[in-house]
């Protein structure tokens, strides 16, 4: 009767290790602009897009494309790269957009394909130190073999906010 007690507490001791080890993890969502990797929290993508027409928009920073139509929603596009490389990039050729989860704004990222999901524990994810939510990298992530910078999401909208105030 004892022994059979032991044995119950031992194996629920091993299930929440396997739970809390299980918490730890954050999938990433792997993704390339022109062959260019790149890794975002898959719980700051609220959907993937293919097939949208891009709707120009006069008289905009260089890094806003237009507006995808999603449903009869606009949704801001952002060519990532020209924010990154910090010069007019031509947007990815292909016609795929990732959707960002926001509370309060509509925005989507041009990007050229999706790699992969791809969980890792918490602890391997190489943040930048000091780093603060206006930095538009959170870190770097390691993804067969080869490092790969991790995007903060909310940059994005921090810099358009910058750019037209806080309307």
């Amino acid at each position: 009767m004892n022994e059979e007690i032991i044995n119950n507490i031992a194996s629920n001791q091993k299930q929440e290790e396997e739970k809390a080890e299980e918490k730890n993890k954050i999938t990433w969502l792997i993704f390339s602009i022109n062959d260019k990797k790149y890794a975002i929290k898959s719980s700051e993508v609220h959907e993937i897009i293919r097939d949208l027409t891009v709707y120009k928009l006069p008289f905009l920073p260089s890094y806003i494309e237009g507006v995808i139509n999603r449903r009869g929603d606009p949704f801001t596009v952002i060519n990532p790269l020209s924010i990154i490389d910090s010069m007019e990039t031509p947007p990815p050729d292909s016609s795929l957009f990732l959707i960002l989860k926001r509370s309060d704004d509509q925005l989507s990222l041009h990007i050229s394909d999706i790699l992969s999901f791809y969980d890792i524990e918490e602890s391997d994810v190489h943040l930048i130190p000091n780093g603060d939510k206006e930095e538009l990298y959170l870190g770097t992530i390691d993804y067969n073999k080869e490092e790969i910078p991790a995007l903060n999401s909310d940059a994005f909208e921090l810099i358009l906010r910058k750019d037209f105030g806080n309307a």
